[in-house]
């Protein structure tokens, strides 16, 4: 189980350095403005996201369309809670920004970690001749970028409590409707048809010739949603605590 090839550090590793200069450079630029003025460049990026993937729709429907590319995939979620975050402003606007970064900074610390899981390195070797390859280095190395500034410009400020409810809410709905359409579709949409980790994986097709291929299935899918909830809360804890230190040293 290869977490980082070479590719991976050969180019997200040198990018990973400047993101996080490129934060503190704004930090130190626009850390002292209306939230307003902070908030332009998580606008951009939601941009740049949605540009993307209407992109990428259209390049697939352009081949014959693949049902992969239904943007239902974890990652996906960025496309709907990053703009909502950048843009909303109503009554809600606490619990909008603190879904999104909850499921920004859960995508931030899964590339970190795993990159090799969110995308290849054939991804990486076909970034000059594949706009689909270059659409998936583009997206997640933007979704990096965007958990960086909204660290590094204290775009949220987390509530007392009452927010790990509301993101286990969006998470519910999300692994819902990404496990069901699966099913249906028989397509791997967040690791809920099948599992990308070959541990897990041989688990999964261990218990099938035991208990029957849907008892199996459903506890897959049951364990795979409480890894989401843990995943997502937990690196959402990180943060609040990445920000309470940043905020003692340096306010804003």
């Amino acid at each position: 189980m290869e977490l980082w090839s070479p590719e991976h550090i050969k180019t997200l590793l040198p990018a990973l350095v400047v993101m996080i200069l490129l934060s503190i450079a704004l930090r130190a630029w626009l850390g002292k403005k209306d939230l307003k003025i902070r908030m332009i460049p998580v606008q951009i990026i939601a941009v740049l996201l949605l540009i993307l993937e209407v992109g990428k729709q259209a390049a697939s429907f352009s081949r014959g369309y693949d049902l992969y590319h239904i943007p239902l995939h974890f990652c996906s979620l960025l496309l709907f809670t990053l703009p909502a975050m950048a843009f909303y402003k109503g009554k809600y606007t606490q619990q909008v920004r603190a879904i999104g970064t909850a499921t920004c900074g859960a995508i931030f610390w899964l590339t970190a970690i795993y990159p090799c899981l969110i995308y290849s390195a054939g991804n990486i070797e076909g970034f000059f001749s594949s706009f689909l390859d270059a659409h998936t280095v583009i997206f997640h190395n933007l979704a990096m970028l965007a958990f960086l500034l909204i660290v590094a410009l204290d775009l949220h400020t987390p509530a007392p409590k009452g927010e790990h409810k509301n993101i286990i809410l969006f998470l519910t709905v999300f692994c819902v409707v990404a496990a069901v359409v699966s099913q249906l579709l028989e397509t791997n949409y967040a690791g809920f048809y099948h599992c990308n980790v070959p541990p897990i994986e041989n688990i999964r097709l261990m218990l099938q010739p035991i208990i029957g291929y849907w008892p199996a299935q459903l506890i897959y899918i049951v364990g795979l949603t409480a890894v989401h909830y843990g995943f997502v809360i937990g690196f959402y804890c990180i943060y609040k605590g990445i920000r309470r230190l940043l905020t003692k040293k340096t306010p804003v």
